[in-house]
């Protein structure tokens, strides 16, 4: 979705090609993007000049949707999303840690879209973000495999 994102505007993007730049197989991008292209999030475009293209701008597409779309709801346990799941939800003290925990991922992911995403690559990019992980002076870029 970062590489639909980033070529915003310029025309579908092909599937090989966000394979080759992100360092994953096509056959994962298929089944992850048959999720996509079901919730709207992605629209492709067949024949000369086609490819992948974002189904609305990065701005209105949250990383929440994104996950959700892919997973399914962001819940750790099964009760948080399904109370039936577990006799004893109703009276489970660690259900509603786990609930408290869903919540704050949720508001999390459903807090950055995918034009902050852009916006902090190409800070990245651009070296205006301090390099290393750990203070030293070795950039990320050279500590990924894949970005």
């Amino acid at each position: 979705m970062l590489e639909l994102a980033l070529h915003h505007g310029e025309g579908p993007v092909m599937m090989q090609s966000i394979a080759d730049n992100q360092g994953v197989s096509r056959k994962y991008l298929d089944t992850i993007f048959s999720s996509l292209k079901n919730a709207g999030l992605i629209h492709s475009r067949r024949g000369i000049g086609g490819g992948h293209v974002l189904g609305r701008p990065p701005a209105d597409i949250r990383v929440g949707d994104i996950l959700r779309a892919i997973e399914g709801p962001l819940t750790l346990v099964d009760c948080v999303h399904d109370p039936r799941f577990c006799s004893r939800s109703h009276r489970c003290v660690t259900r509603d840690v786990w609930l408290d925990v869903t919540q704050a991922i949720e508001h999390v992911l459903d807090g950055l879209t995918l034009q902050d995403l852009v916006r902090k690559h190409h800070e990245k990019i651009a070296g205006t973000a301090p390099h290393g992980r750990d203070g030293d002076e070795t950039p990320d870029e050279e500590r990924c495999l894949v970005e």
